[in-house]
């Protein structure tokens, strides 16, 4: 299981620049970031704020997937609906099978030993998601396009 330190980490090399960057667009020293992620020198660790503020500097939704995945729950982004006709509906299909063919590839790598180990377990997982994240896009999509009003699925 993911923790926060490592995605706080993950947050910090999805932004330009870095640790040493977030640690600036934070208004925080480097060394300062660094006593916090680690809880180092009477240092305590993020407030909750401070992890938001790191979620949208670095564009992720890693502290999302990270909650979720805590509760044993699937973070699922809403799409959204610009530009959407059949080509895009194809290229999602395509998209959800791509991902759902990634799981089962590596289920099957995982399986030639006849045990699938705790970071195999762990990645698979992750794909996993993905794919229902992908499959969740590609059928929304269908009905926004196809529904009569077309505003279908906006919930």
């Amino acid at each position: 299981m993911v923790d926060i330190k490592d995605t706080v980490k993950a947050m910090c090399k999805a932004f330009a620049g870095g640790r040493a960057a977030m640690a600036a667009a934070l208004g925080m020293t480097l060394a300062h970031f660094n006593n916090n992620l680690y809880e180092k020198n009477g240092c305590r660790f993020f407030e909750h704020h401070e992890l938001e503020a790191m979620e949208d500097l670095s564009g992720t939704n890693l502290l999302a997937e990270y909650f979720a995945r805590r509760r044993g729950a699937l973070l699922v982004e809403i799409p959204t609906f610009e530009e959407l006709d059949q080509v895009c509906l194809f290229e999602k299909a395509v998209r959800t099978a791509a991902n759902r063919g990634h799981v089962d590839q590596m289920i099957s790598e995982s399986l030639e030993d006849g045990v699938i180990t705790a970071e195999e377990a762990e990645e698979i997982m992750t794909y996993h998601h993905r794919h229902l994240a992908a499959r969740e896009d590609e059928v929304r999509s269908i009905v926004r396009l196809y529904s009569k009003s077309g505003k279908a699925g906006k919930k």
